[in-house]
């Protein structure tokens, strides 16, 4: 079968590609229609390779030239990922591949580009996500640790040592369970949210919970549970929960929203220990809830104010 040049084109426009070509010695380019879709260029713009390079992510302009130079002077293929902004600011991924084609006194460039977003972006919640599973791995143990400690010196005995230890690391699992969401199918009492989340890292300690009755509604439970156990696990490993300090949370409801206060009896504060990955996960929960939150250290305690929306 004869596969003419419109049967070329209908074939890499049915699956989304865009071919380009580049003469390195005039710099000129050329883009087809689907190219100029994907990087959002006119024609006009299309054929200077500064005009193109003015739309590509400053970080990706050396990746881009570096390329092009290998490109230039070595008979093998192109391949590069690189961000082109958009005309809203925002950046999408593009993925070229090319090869040199050399002609009687004349070399150029043609290749393909691709929309690699949707793949990229996945790829970046991927790692997002196993780096939370990381961090959440780490608490688990530091909370483990804060538990076997903490049972230890309220038990007289193996038996109340292992009774106590059994039952936290209980808790500790009802608390995980409502983090990943399992026990949400209706909305949680937050007393009952803390009462869950709280009870590994409470034992003996001085921990009061005073507040209304506030239902969460489970389409912002996760994040708030996340936050919540960002705190206790803060706490674990640098605060009172440590060092038998006391803990005060309290809650008011609002109507609209509920204001959470937490405060912990800490002698010194380290801002540093609250940063990391642990610091990100907080800012994130904090936005997806769209809550405000504020904190700061006075007097021998550490005080987190956040105003959380009602939203179901």
């Amino acid at each position: 079968m004869r596969f003419d040049r419109e049967n070329l084109d209908l074939a890499v426009g049915v699956a989304g590609l865009g071919r380009w070509e580049y003469d390195p010695e005039t710099g000129e380019t050329f883009l087809d229609d689907n190219c100029l879709g994907l990087l959002g260029l006119s024609a006009a713009q299309a054929g200077s390779f500064i005009e193109i390079l003015n739309i590509i992510h400053p970080e990706d302009h050396q990746a881009l030239r570096d390329k092009l130079t290998q490109f230039s002077a070595e008979d093998e293929g192109f391949r590069l990922l690189f961000r082109v902004r958009r005309a809203n600011g925002s950046y999408a991924w593009i993925r070229s591949l090319g090869r040199r084609i050399d002609q009687p006194g004349r070399s150029r460039m043609v290749g393909v580009s691709m929309d690699a977003t949707a793949e990229q972006t996945l790829l970046l919640e991927r790692e997002m996500h196993l780096a939370e599973m990381n961090h959440r791995v780490k608490n688990l143990f530091a909370l483990v640790s804060a538990i076997v400690s903490s049972a230890d010196r309220e038990s007289e005995s193996r038996e109340d040592f292992v009774e106590n230890l059994r039952g936290r690391i209980d808790a500790l699992s009802r608390g995980h369970a409502l983090m990943l969401g399992t026990d949400a199918s209706e909305p949680v009492s937050l007393q009952h949210l803390f009462d869950q989340i709280l009870a590994p890292a409470m034992g003996c300690q001085a921990v009061h919970l005073d507040g209304d009755e506030v239902l969460i509604p489970t389409s912002i439970l996760t994040p708030l549970v996340l936050i919540i156990h960002e705190w206790m696990t803060n706490s674990a490993k640098y605060g009172a929960l440590r060092h038998d300090g006391a803990v005060r949370v309290d809650w008011q409801n609002l109507g609209h929203a509920v204001h959470i206060r937490w405060r912990e009896e800490v002698a010194s504060y380290d801002d540093s220990s609250a940063r990391g990955f642990g610091s990100r996960l907080l800012q994130a929960s904090t936005q997806q809830l769209g809550a405000e939150k504020t904190r700061h250290h006075a007097d021998g305690w550490l005080t987190i104010d956040m105003t959380v929306p009602l939203q179901g």
